[in-house]
């Protein structure tokens, strides 16, 4: 009877711990950020409210920091089943979703990221080609970069003639613009990016104003000129389709009505981050000038070539390449 008491007690002791009852749904969610970054803070911010939205249906729990994705790969890891959930970055493919990943650069020259956000969304709900690439993935949360600028070493740009002759760590985007001014776009890995920067082997990046303390670079340029380089919008979360189309509906609501909240949080974070990293500068010594919008609205135009040539590309497979640009172009007043 003693042990029969004893067994009873533990069992009750238990029950006692356990909670009130187990999710329906246990989600895993992948990232290449860590919960650190402002992309991570966003998602981490986001599974909690989907948590609390669902009454405790959903858990999803997370792994940061690649553990289970890449950012090249992501959606076809998301689509194959990696994870239930992930950060995907279509922009970073090397091919395919070609609408998704070479759209963001109709935006050049843009310098307000909450209005590309709308322009573009505008665009998703408009044109089913978008949602159509990305088969095997529904679509949960956008990005919109913060324009890029350029940090430099040994004096600001203050006029295009001022690029004359320098060596740029640039995106493959940005070396037809830079060239067209005499200056050399250079590609390489970021990481590689602070060193040749020390050495003088480069002579500026275009990066944002956070990278002036998350890459360190303050310690290494001397000079930031706002000429702004864009990195438009594009599909940034989703859900694997099979998982998606094995929820409930009142379950996908909660993710569908929680989209453009991830979106726009996402982007204040990110701008929070680069508040900070400008803040850093300041302190490191970095001197801040802007550019005459003149001169902004003159380099813009070189990206123009390049871009009609991306968008008769998507017209020949079939995809709506040169609208979209005329619709992205129209709402600057172009």
């Amino acid at each position: 009877m003693g042990n029969l008491k004893l067994t009873s007690a533990v069992l009750a002791l238990c029950l006692g711990a356990a909670p009130a009852f187990a999710a329906e749904f246990n989600l895993t969610y992948a990232s290449p950020y860590t919960e650190t970054h402002p992309y991570g803070a966003a998602d981490a911010e986001w599974i909690a409210r989907i948590e609390e939205q669902s009454g405790g249906r959903v858990d999803i729990t997370p792994y940061w920091g690649r553990a289970l994705i890449t950012s090249r790969e992501g959606v076809d890891e998301l689509a194959a089943g990696v994870a239930d959930a992930a950060y995907i970055a279509p922009i970073y493919a090397r091919s395919g979703y070609d609408m998704n990943r070479l759209v963001p650069g109709m935006f050049y020259g843009y310098t307000d990221p909450e209005k590309v956000l709308d322009v573009y969304m505008d665009l998703v709900e408009e044109f089913p080609v978008f949602s159509e690439e990305l088969e095997g993935v529904h679509v949960v949360g956008y990005n919109v970069g913060t324009p890029m600028h350029l940090l430099l070493r040994g004096g600001p740009v203050n006029t295009l003639d001022d690029l004359k002759g320098l060596r740029i760590r640039s995106a493959v985007d940005f070396i037809g613009p830079l060239a067209a001014f005499g200056a050399e776009g250079v590609t390489m890995p970021m990481t590689e990016t602070y060193p040749s920067l020390e050495k003088g082997v480069l002579d500026g990046v275009i990066a944002p104003y956070e990278a002036l303390k998350s890459l360190s670079f303050a310690e290494v340029v001397s000079y930031y000129s706002e000429l702004p380089h864009s990195r438009g919008a594009y599909p940034s979360r989703g859900i694997n389709q099979a998982v998606w189309d094995g929820l409930p509906e009142d379950i996908q609501k909660i993710f569908d009505d929680n989209t453009a909240w991830l979106s726009a949080r996402t982007l204040e974070l990110s701008q929070e981050a680069e508040e900070v990293g400008r803040a850093y500068g300041e302190e490191e010594g970095v001197v801040f000038n802007p550019v005459d919008e003149a001169v902004v609205a003159e380099y813009a135009k070189a990206f123009a070539p390049a871009i009609a040539e991306v968008a008769a590309e998507l017209d020949g497979m079939g995809k709506p390449g040169t609208e979209v640009l005329e619709k992205i172009r129209a709402a600057y007043g172009e």
